[in-house]
């Protein structure tokens, strides 16, 4: 059995996107089935597919473990070079200076050192963005310039 505390990260979202996201290996069709079943609770009982999650809710799942995901506990973004120029933030969004030469997101060539990864190590170290405890929030880019172009970029 896994028990998930529904973070301000996480509210709002339907509980079928929810445990989607916890379970990813669950079918479809099993996660309706569980949920039919009781085997998937919010709140101690059983609830809709459709229902909305708040802050504090707490989701049970008695499932197979199996079906999630394995974390992975090395972490590329951390070998990110630490340079941000930050024009804006606030809780939801930042506003960055991109230099000329720095990639937005990996390619073949560069996959550690890009904006986005960047972004995951400032949040990281900040401890706004942790991979372990997240289920859905991940940082990402709104807009995206080309490699060897500058300017601003918007990330949520």
């Amino acid at each position: 059995m896994k028990s998930f505390e529904i973070g301000k990260n996480d509210e709002s979202q339907r509980l079928d996107k929810f445990i989607h996201k916890a379970a990813p290996l669950l079918p479809q069709s099993l996660l309706y089935k569980y949920i039919r079943t009781k085997r998937i609770k919010l709140n101690g009982k059983r609830a809709e597919i459709s229902t909305r999650l708040r802050l504090g809710d707490r989701v049970d799942m008695y499932i197979n473990d199996e079906f999630f995901e394995k974390k992975e506990t090395v972490y590329d973004f951390l070998k990110a070079s630490k340079h941000l120029d930050i024009i804006y933030e606030d809780e939801n969004i930042m506003l960055l200076d991109k230099k000329a030469g720095v990639l937005c997101h990996p390619d073949d060539e560069e996959y550690v050192d890009t904006l986005i990864g960047r972004i995951k190590r400032y949040l990281y170290e900040k401890g706004e963005y942790s991979p372990d405890s997240e289920n859905s929030f991940v940082p990402s880019l709104v807009n995206r310039i080309d490699r060897n172009t500058g300017g601003i970029v918007i990330a949520a």
